[in-house]
């Protein structure tokens, strides 16, 4: 694991130099024009530059930020003050929270405890440490569920060299942002009026294009200087119920007079709450939250002269604003609309929020408006799972009408079967999952039992149709464990649908075609005698869907049931799924592709086999794999699975931004379709981004010929190859569906004891966070 970090490190710092030039893709709204007061797009403040990934205002981060992202932007630097009264940036006010100290702090070393912000603080402080020895220090990840796997590579970056660098880059858009977190306490420390005297000399010598801080009395005090450096002010609002320690004022008492701002500031930087305040769902803050409609905040400060910046943005935060279905491209499209338009957002992802101001300039558009104008083009095909299942409970009419309105071009059904011989729509076989049976205290005591197959848990073919009906669906959390949870809202509302009456709204939808998913055919009839392929046959026939004259893909990972569907309905096109076994991993060959084409043209891979993470288990990419490339050779056609908007489905090198990994999967590695809980979000990318020329999009709107904020990600230059995996077996025992099992060959008996029965298994999954390569010429 070492070895990797220092390998990846040394690749980045060694392609890295500071500007690039990067100018934006720019597109506006053609009737309305920006809403800024600048009439500009707005600025993308990289907050210590590209902070989400790498450790915030170093080099490295600040590089990023300018190299990936497109301008206007401005780098921030949050000022802090040593002991001989130079600054440093770092953030907070503990350095041991964003800093390696060991190099200057012993064992015997006594922490301090200043007041700061009325409150009695113990902690490593700046002002207890010279500019000589903050240099031998370097940062760390001030987040800790963050990846490390950059840390104590830079010394943290300073005021000055960020500024300098900064106006290399000015010409092109690029600016300085100082920012002041804790005035009192530097105007107190290291000596008096120590912050006025480093702040006066550094806005003649530097002249940032912004200065904020968080109280009004610093602002005051260098307006004057200011005006001579053509710095704008800006007042940084903390929580609405804190006191301004300068005039002893709660935030949100200040906020109420926007005219008075405007005498002594240009602008105001509040939290993302000021312009949607935040409406609670549960008291369990493990879950996310609703937002409220927008106040009129932009608007009123626009009209007194204000420009407007938020901050809090960050792709991997959570909880989180369920309105935004965990697309952090949507959500920054909130701030940057027809309504209204902030001047900026200050972010830790300055990629993603340069995606949505430049790319999406109309925002997110319903698939109805979007079709009615834009050139047809051979685009992947969009398959939802289990309905739009990262907003309503999956297999649910909720969900599936989200997934038609979002741009699906198939909803699915996943087949489980009940103890009676009907399939029916669920995400998995065992019920607690996606169900509220484990609330059904009857029949969860009947019916909780243990597979060496499956683990522990209500399995839908030990219940009856009739039990079934009695359950409602809940939302299923895939990274739960992670304390990522989705939208619970519409929980206990919707009952199962069996695939009948799944088939029967499929067909009410022109357009839609449908992806029917058996699992586990050759085990329920090996030893549940039931017949799922045989039930499934029988409800495509009884929909009138097994001619051919309808969109229509069965899948399954059984390769016997895919070989009876063959011989049952010939013309229906089959999807093999190969699943991923982390305990048992697996390789595709050629031979194995060869096999599979014999029974299906088209494959569904999970996406460990497409973009699989590196051998050490720090969620970074491993080295490219040909398994797409190797069966699109055959004329195979390869759907991949799943995708999802959560931070931590992807690998670390996409950025937390499902835009970044869409983008890869389609342009590097040309997938012809995906199976995803958030079909908007694909839809949009692939119809509705103006920097995505190659696949269509608006055509009405001039687009800029250069460079978008949109890049292919690869992984890491040096990034290891998965070890070779015996080749997948898709061969499985005989098996006769449509016909009575022989005798003797009945199912198994579980171990049905409600006390002794052991707990589900848990999931495994791999951890957080994203990064890319970094591929653009420098200079």
């Amino acid at each position: 694991m070492m070895r990797m970090k220092m390998e990846m490190v040394v690749v980045v710092a060694v392609v890295l130099h500071f500007l690039v030039v990067l100018p934006a893709c720019v597109a506006f709204n053609a009737t309305l024009g920006w809403q800024t007061i600048s009439k500009g797009p707005p600025l993308v403040i990289a907050n210590g530059g590209t902070s989400g990934l790498f450790p915030d205002q170093t080099f490295l981060a600040n590089a990023d930020a300018v190299n990936s992202t497109s301008f206007p932007m401005a780098l921030l630097c949050d000022l802090q003050l040593t002991k001989d009264n130079f600054g440093i940036c770092r953030t907070g006010w503990n350095l041991s929270d964003s800093t390696d100290l060991k190099n200057i702090v012993s064992n015997a070393t006594v922490m301090s405890t200043y007041a700061m912000r009325r409150e009695s603080r113990t902690g490593y402080f700046s002002v207890d440490f010279t500019s000589i020895e903050l240099n031998k220090t370097t940062a760390i990840q001030s987040n800790p569920s963050r990846t490390p796997v950059f840390d104590e590579n830079f010394t943290p970056e300073t005021p000055e060299s960020t500024a300098l660098n900064s106006a290399n880059g000015a010409q092109y858009g690029l600016f300085f942002w100082l920012n002041v977190e804790y005035p009192t306490f530097y105007q107190q420390h290291p000596g008096k009026n120590s912050l006025a005297s480093y702040l006066t000399t550094f806005l003649k010598e530097y002249e940032p294009e912004y200065l904020s801080a968080t109280e009004i009395g610093i602002l005051k005090l260098l307006k004057p200087t200011a005006l001579k450096s053509e710095t704008n002010l800006v007042l940084k609002f903390l929580d609405a119920g804190l006191v301004e320690e300068s005039t002893n004022t709660t935030y949100g008492e200040i906020i109420k007079d926007l005219p008075s701002i405007a005498t002594y500031a240009q602008g105001i930087l509040v939290p993302k709450e000021f312009v949607y305040p935040i409406i609670t769902f549960t008291n369990d803050t493990s879950y996310g939250y609703y937002s409220a409609p927008a106040t009129t905040l932009v608007q009123d400060a626009h009209k007194a002269g204000l420009e407007v910046f938020v901050y809090g943005f960050a792709n991997d935060f959570f909880p989180s604003s369920y309105n935004y279905s965990f697309d952090p491209i949507l959500e920054v499209l909130s701030y940057v609309g027809d309504t209204f338009t902030v001047d900026g957002v200050l972010t830790d992802f300055p990629t993603t929020a340069a995606e949505a101001i430049n790319c999406y300039p109309r925002g997110y558009k319903s698939p109805s408006t979007l079709r009615a104008s834009t050139i047809p083009v051979q685009n992947p095909i969009i398959l939802s799972h289990n309905g739009a299942s990262g907003d309503f409970p999956g297999n649910t009419l909720p969900a599936y009408v989200a997934a038609i309105n979002d741009g699906a071009d198939y909803i699915d059904c996943t087949v489980q079967i009940t103890k009676d011989g009907v399939p029916v729509c669920r995400e998995d076989v065992n019920l607690i999952k996606s169900t509220n049976i484990d609330s059904v205290s009857v029949l969860y005591e009947q019916y909780y039992a243990s597979y060496p197959e499956f683990g522990s848990g209500v399995f839908t073919f030990d219940l009856p149709l009739k039990d079934i009906r009695t359950l409602k669906a809940k939302m299923y959390s895939p990274w739960s464990e992670y304390f990522v949870r989705r939208d619970p809202s519409n929980d206990g509302k919707e009952g199962v649908l069996t695939l009948d009456e799944f088939l029967v709204f499929a067909k009410k939808n022109s357009g839609v075609g449908v992806y029917v998913n058996l699992q586990n055919a050759h085990y329920l009839r090996t030893q549940k005698n039931l017949d799922m392929v045989d039930a499934v046959v029988a409800s495509l026939t009884k929909a009138n869907l097994t001619n051919g004259s309808h969109k229509v893909f069965v899948a399954s990972e059984d390769s016997s049931a895919l070989a009876a569907i063959q011989s049952s309905i010939p013309v229906v096109k089959r999807v093999y799924v190969v699943q991923y076994d982390e305990k048992s991993p697996v390789s595709i060959t050629t031979s194995v592709l060869t096999e599979i084409k014999k029974f299906a043209d088209t494959i569904a891979l999970d996406g460990r086999f497409v973009d699989p993470l590196d051998i050490f288990g720090s969620s970074f990419l491993s080295s490219t794999t040909s398994v797409v490339r190797s069966a699109q050779s055959l004329n195979m056609t390869v759907f991949y699975y799943f995708l999802s908007n959560e931070f931590n489905s992807r690998a670390i090198d996409y950025r937390s931004d499902p835009i970044l990994h869409i983008n890869s999967l389609v342009g590097e590695y040309n997938v012809n379709g995906f199976i995803t809980d958030h079909p908007a979000t694909l839809y949009n990318f692939l119809y509705n981004n103006y920097c995505w020329q190659p696949l269509g999009g608006a055509t009405d709107v001039n687009l800029s010929t250069q460079l978008s904020p949109i890049f292919p990600v690869a992984p890491l230059p040096g990034a290891l190859s998965l070890p070779p995996s015996p080749a997948l077996s898709v061969a499985e025992s005989p098996v006769s569906y449509s016909a009575p099992l022989q005798n003797g060959t009945g199912p198994l008996t579980p171990s049905s004891n409600f006390n002794s029965a052991t707990k589900p298994r848990a999931r495994l999954i791999s951890s957080v966070a994203l990064i890319f390569c970094l591929i653009f010429s420098l200079y």
